[in-house]
């Protein structure tokens, strides 16, 4: 999976909708099977410095993530930043269970951004 929105850094401002999009790699690339995603839910959290605070909101338990043979996928969704949320840090973290061929494995990647008056 490749997250293209948001980017890391990005400044949003409270009660903005914002798009968030990423792509599901070819389940067979370059003659290969890597794996397969199972399940992936995004989250929103606080966070200070490379440390999360709290999970504020659960913005999409059950996303998407089927993905096609040879072609990559993309998926977006949309989501208002909640109209109350004070400046500061904040982060989306995708959380993906990936099905390898024996074995199953969590992946998550978090994109840092901030919330702006």
């Amino acid at each position: 999976m490749k997250i293209t929105s948001p980017s890391s850094g990005q400044s949003i401002q409270a009660g903005e909708k914002i798009v968030i999009k990423y792509v599901m790699q070819p389940l067979i690339l370059k003659g290969a099977s890597l794996g397969y995603a199972k399940s992936l839910k995004i989250n929103f959290h606080k966070r200070t410095g490379n440390q999360k605070e709290g999970l504020l909101e659960n913005i999409y338990p059950k996303c998407p993530v089927a993905a096609q043979d040879n072609k990559y996928k993309s998926y977006s969704y949309s989501w208002t930043v909640p109209a109350n949320t004070p400046p500061g840090s904040y982060a989306f973290d995708f959380v993906e269970l990936v099905q390898l061929r024996r074995s199953q494995i969590t992946v998550s990647e978090t994109v840092k951004v901030n919330i702006v008056d």
